[in-house]
């Protein structure tokens, strides 16, 4: 997944602030690392949900990550099309 994309995409069709749209950068590295993998796909949130580490984080911090990836397969299926 090209980074500076996601980040146009996030502030253009999100209208994020730059600052959160490279938060939810950072946070999709997160997630990578998380899960052992290099890219997301369908079954990624439910392997999140799965997750010791993901289970231990606060209920602010699931929040976040799940929303992470559900906009990180938002991103890739647009650039797909």
């Amino acid at each position: 997944m090209d980074s500076d994309k996601l980040v146009e995409w996030l502030v253009v069709e999100k209208q994020m602030g730059t600052r959160s749209a490279k938060d939810i950068l950072s946070r999709c590295g997160r997630v990578y690392r998380m899960l052992g993998v290099d890219t997301l796909d369908e079954n990624s949130l439910e392997l999140l949900q799965q997750n010791e580490q993901f289970k231990a984080s606060s209920m602010f911090v699931k929040s976040q990550l799940k929303r992470t990836v559900t906009l990180c397969l938002e991103f890739m299926k647009k650039e797909k099309e």
